[in-house]
């Protein structure tokens, strides 16, 4: 899990923090249901690959909406992939 914070918090034997790096990233937003991104997924790493890009680190996902609130159909994800 991935949570953005503004200060340090003190690190425990079960949770660790860590920096991910900022910079260039290739984007896909997915509608529906997390356990159907799998095309989603697809569609982004087709991207990189035809666009001659390479993955650089850790992909990361935004969730732009409550899944208590929507339906399955309804939720959006962005999911960001580093490139160079």
């Amino acid at each position: 899990m991935c949570i953005p914070i503004e200060e340090k918090i003190t690190e425990t034997e079960d949770i660790k923090f860590y920096e991910l790096p900022g910079g260039r990233m290739a984007r896909v937003i997915y509608k529906g249901p997390y356990e159907s991104s799998g095309p989603a997924y697809e569609k982004l790493f087709g991207w990189i690959e035809e666009n001659g890009k390479r993955l650089t680190g850790p992909i990361r996902e935004a969730y732009l909406n409550d899944p208590r609130e929507v339906i399955p159909e309804e939720i959006l994800t962005e999911i960001y992939a580093p490139i160079s």
